[in-house]
């Protein structure tokens, strides 16, 4: 199966992606009065892939970058919105049904 890893590094998520991982997930909660969005990631390559992030090893192909990174944006943006539309609605009805 592979193993998994959340994070909310844009860039990171990006370099997941162009690395062959499959976005399993995109999870947005408030935090702070803001919303913030965390992307989970699974793939056989992962650790590898993180360990090259972080050591500032990772190398990609600067147009197919732009363009996932693109993607990922309005995934999160999407993500957000929806979270917004749901907390808009709670506040509305607190005691309503979910």
């Amino acid at each position: 199966m592979g193993e998994q890893i959340s994070t909310t590094d844009l860039y990171e998520s990006t370099f997941y992606l162009l690395g062959g991982c499959e976005l399993v997930s995109i999870e947005a909660q408030r935090v702070d009065g803001s919303i913030t969005c965390s992307l989970t990631f699974k793939g056989e390559k992962l650790g590898q892939l993180q360990l090259e992030y972080f050591a500032g090893q990772a190398k990609v192909p600067l147009f197919g970058f732009r363009r996932a990174f693109g993607q990922v944006n309005a995934l999160v943006y999407s993500a957000k919105k929806r979270a917004r539309g749901q907390l808009r609605q709670t506040e509305l009805n607190p005691g309503g049904a979910s």
